[in-house]
Order: structure tokens, then sequence, then C-alpha cells
């Protein structure tokens, strides 16, 4: 399916920490903030990530489609959230991301 990007990040132990990271951020989020809309601000750090390498980190992330951005206006600055794939990834997909990503391939 995704068999390359996942063996990526199965290589690089600060991209899963980063999605991870991510994903822990969203949950919190969408218990605690009832207009939550998914997004969340850039990370400036994460556990075991060395901060230099997180601009690249976002990158790759970004680049193998495991993680969004938006940049919707200055005052907020850019944000993310997993997508479909990143879920899958961490092992948090749900039944329509698996529809999702299933209908990529096709």
């Amino acid at each position: 399916m995704h068999d390359f990007e996942l063996e990526q990040l199965r290589r690089n132990p600060a991209w899963r920490n980063t999605l991870k990271t991510y994903w822990e951020l969203q949950t919190q989020a969408r218990q605690t903030i009832p207009e939550f809309d998914g997004w969340v601000p850039r990370v400036t750090e994460v556990p075991k990530v060395d901060p230099a390498l997180l601009s690249n980190v976002h990158g790759r992330l970004i680049a193998f489609g495991f993680l969004k951005f938006d940049l919707s206006n200055r005052e907020v600055g850019m944000r993310y959230q997993l997508s479909p794939l990143g879920r899958h990834a961490i092992g948090a997909a749900s039944a329509e991301d698996a529809a999702e990503l299933a209908d990529s391939v096709a």
C-alpha cells in the first residue's frame, strides 16, 4: 500500500516521535476545546528529537504524506495535523482513514 513511506518512518524514530507528539496534542485539544478544528500549532520540542532537526523532520513528514500543514493567517502561523497515512502509521487510523488510504492507491 504505502510500504516505502512506512519503511522510511520505521527507519527514522525522530519522525515517529514527532507524529506521536502531534497526535497527542490533537487528542488533548479535541477533548478540551469544543470548537477544535483538528489543527495544532507547530511544535518546537519533541521528546528524544534534537530541536535543530525539527525543521527537517517536518519537511520529511510532509513530503512523505504523514503530516498536513495549514498557513491560514499570520496571527496563527503554521498549523499541522496528521494525515490519514500519519494516523495509520501510528496506529490511530479510523475506518474512514482506511477507506481514504485505499482510494489513494487505487
